[in-house]
């Protein structure tokens, strides 16, 4: 699993600028989120917006699969290439990018819901009262743990989904069906790896999007091209 991620950042070292370059279109794209829901002292929402990150990322990286076949198969890959990986979505990745969709959007929902059940409509900004006031501080710690465990079982059945279901579509050109069959199916073949993988990618994208956001152009096609090493690893058929 270390692997993974070495191999994924050796891939980022060789593409370095065109990698960071079309990763800062999301950044520029969580930074304007980031703004708007602070400014409306909505920080509280930000944290199912950022969790739930993690159900739609697979979705964000089609350009550096694209990318990453390209380095396996000892060629060069220029910026054209990150977006011509994008245009490659096929109907299966778009339905997959729905079924994920809606995922996320009901995790958003449920948790915008059970804000309203503890902070009511008005907004609650992040700062120290939130601790120190009692009533606020029990809200804040149940807001978390619901929303919490919610996303936890929302985000498994994300990732065992979309693990390995778009480099499958992409590179194997199977259908829906077979692809997120294999991907479910690999992911419980190798259940405690897979675990292993995912609190990685959840930790490392997590820290990053709370703590340190601009790392992001790093830290997601890192990700993304060991995601692909991994689908090297386990699913690519020896002759390829």
């Amino acid at each position: 699993m270390k692997g993974w991620l070495s191999r994924g950042w050796q891939d980022f070292l060789s593409t370095w600028a065109i990698s960071m370059l079309f990763s800062s279109i999301f950044l520029v794209i969580a930074l304007a989120a980031y703004w708007q829901l602070l400014k409306l002292d909505l920080g509280l929402v930000l944290y199912p917006f950022i969790a739930g990150f993690m159900i739609i990322a697979p979705l964000l990286v089609t350009g550096f699969q694209r990318v990453g076949r390209m380095l396996h198969e000892g060629r060069q890959p220029g910026f054209i290439d990150l977006l011509k990986g994008v245009r490659e979505a096929t109907p299966g990745i778009f339905f997959l990018t729905f079924v994920l969709c809606i995922c996320y959007l009901i995790w958003v929902t449920d948790a915008i819901v059970i804000y309203g059940m503890y902070f009511g409509v008005k907004a609650v900004p992040i700062s120290g009262e939130l601790l120190s006031d009692p009533v606020l501080r029990e809200s804040l710690f149940s807001y978390l743990m619901f929303t919490g465990l919610m996303g936890f079982v929302i985000a498994q059945m994300g990732f065992m989904v979309g693990a390995f279901s778009i480099p499958l579509i992409m590179h194997q050109k199977m259908s829906f069906v077979d692809a997120v069959f294999t991907s479910v199916a690999t992911v419980w073949r190798h259940k405690w790896l897979m675990f292993r993988w995912a609190l990685s990618l959840a930790l490392l994208m997590l820290s990053t999007l709370v703590l340190v956001l601009p790392l992001l152009v790093v830290v997601l096609p890192v990700t993304a091209y060991a995601s692909y090493a991994a689908y090297q690893d386990l699913l690519q058929p020896a002759d390829s």
